[in-house]
């Protein structure tokens, strides 16, 4: 088995005994590589850095004369969101959402119903008294998403 596919393992089996905790992507160059941790309910510093060290001592001990580094991370703030495990925790967030036909939108994620997403998509000029628009997608047409940050 290969560095990666160890560390993978390793990682999988330790986020098992984690609820709420996921993996959302391996980052990999040449002998670096870089696992994004996501949870269900918002992770802080401590927990990616508890995760760290547990998943380091793991490795270390499988694979004492390997050469690798290893970086456990999290999605920053201004990163897109790569699963749909991870849009529930942003409901009510705002959006931009451009999509694989090449169309985009601004948005409020509203909820979520299986593979399908629901926005109240947001007018830049919205006209007096215009309902609002809403639009539902499937997750799997999204090229990208990104939480608009909001700083108010």
């Amino acid at each position: 088995m290969n560095v990666r596919q160890t560390l993978e393992n390793i990682t999988t089996d330790i986020l098992s005994r984690h609820e709420g905790v996921f993996l959302v992507e391996v980052n990999q160059k040449q002998d670096h590589y870089e696992f994004v941790l996501d949870g269900d309910k918002a992770i802080g510093i401590y927990d990616i850095s508890s995760l760290a060290r547990e998943i380091n001592k793991a490795a270390d001990e499988q694979m004492a004369d390997a050469t690798y580094s290893l970086d456990v991370t999290s999605p920053g703030a201004d990163s897109p969101l790569k699963l749909l495990r991870q849009y529930p925790k942003h409901i009510g967030r705002e959006f931009l959402v451009n999509m694989k036909d090449g169309n985009s939108f601004k948005g409020k994620l509203k909820g979520i119903e299986g593979l399908q997403l629901n926005f109240e998509a947001k007018n830049d000029k919205p006209k007096k008294n215009q309902a609002p628009e809403f639009v539902t997608i499937e997750f799997n047409q999204i090229k990208q998403a990104n939480i608009i940050l909001s700083f108010k």
